[in-house]
Order: C-alpha cells, then structure tokens, then sequence
C-alpha cells in the first residue's frame, strides 16, 4: 500500500493486491481490502458497502475469469448447487491464473471517489452486450444479479481489456475527503 498527497490528476490513497495460483484459493482478499481500507482511516459505514462491491467483482474475476465457469449453469434445475460443487473442484485444482485488485481514492467532477479496478487472467467477456437490465422486483434470475446490484451501488461500471478488467467508481466519502 502506498498513499501520496493529492496533486490533482492522480489518486490520494492506493492500495494494490494481486493473487495468483494458489493464492487464489487460500487467500482472502476482500477481507485484506477491508483492513487496508480501515488503515487509511475510513469508516466501517463507507467500508461495509465497499467490501460488498469489491466481494462481488473479486467472485466474478476469479469465478468467470480465472476459473472459467458459467453462470447459466445456474439457470438449470440443480444448477445453482452444480455451479458450487464444480467452483470447489476447479478452485482445489488451481495453479494458475491471477487477478490484480487496485483501490485507489480519485476525484470524480471535483468530488472525492473511491475507483475499485479488478483484473483477471482470463478470456474476458463481451462486455458491449451486457445482459439485459433485471425486472423490477425480485427477479428470478439466478445469474447476473450481481453485477446488476454493482452498478445500482456505485457511480458508474466500466469493463475494458478483452472484458477482464472491471472498473467501478463510487462515491463514498473516504478518510481524504474535503
């Protein structure tokens, strides 16, 4: 982790994680997220939101990314359960693949922001044809609800890469703020 004063153009505060083999599966980078988080001297209210929106990007990087696994598996009757069992078998087996996690504090139209970027190994996503919007109210979709619930929480969600790169900025007012 890193922090630097804030000169304009580049961030206040970052902090980078990457995993790779192994460290796929035993690590716990969310919760390593939460601690450089609270280092930096944010709040537990700006934190707990922010773990939900770095969890759900960590768990598409490395189950979609680096594991290669489909989410419409869990559209089949059983598939939800089938989708975990392989996920546990896959990630057992792991040995390689990465994923580099960026935190870093920006400034978005002049205000303080938190831009959380998420990178992984793998083939990517055609992220031109994003899934259709879900229907008001519970959907009974069983994929795709996360990424739906990342953009209802944060500013704005960008993919670029191959769409394995995932950048979705947030307002949450951080320990540099004003």
């Amino acid at each position: 982790m890193s922090s630097a004063k804030f000169g304009g153009k580049g961030p206040r505060w970052r902090h980078e994680l990457v995993l790779s083999g192994p460290s796929l599966r035993d690590g716990d980078p969310v919760a390593e997220c939460e601690r450089a988080l609270a280092q930096a001297g944010w709040s537990r209210e700006a934190i707990d939101p922010l773990a939900l929106l770095i969890a759900e990007l960590w768990h598409n990087a490395l189950e979609h990314g680096v594991l290669g696994l489909d989410s419409a598996l869990k559209e089949r009757p059983g598939g939800y359960s089938e989708y975990y069992v392989l996920r546990e078998q896959l990630l057992r087996g792991v040995t390689e693949g990465r994923v580099r996690i960026l935190l870093e504090q920006v400034l978005v139209h002049g205000e303080p922001a938190l831009a959380i970027e998420i990178e992984d190994s793998g083939a990517g996503f055609d992220a031109v044809e994003p899934r259709a919007p879900l229907p008001a109210g519970k959907s009974a979709r069983k994929s795709g609800r996360g990424l739906h619930l990342v953009r209802e929480l944060c500013e704005s969600l960008e993919f670029s890469g191959r769409g394995n790169v995932a950048r979705a900025t947030c307002r949450w007012e951080g320990p540099l703020a004003g």
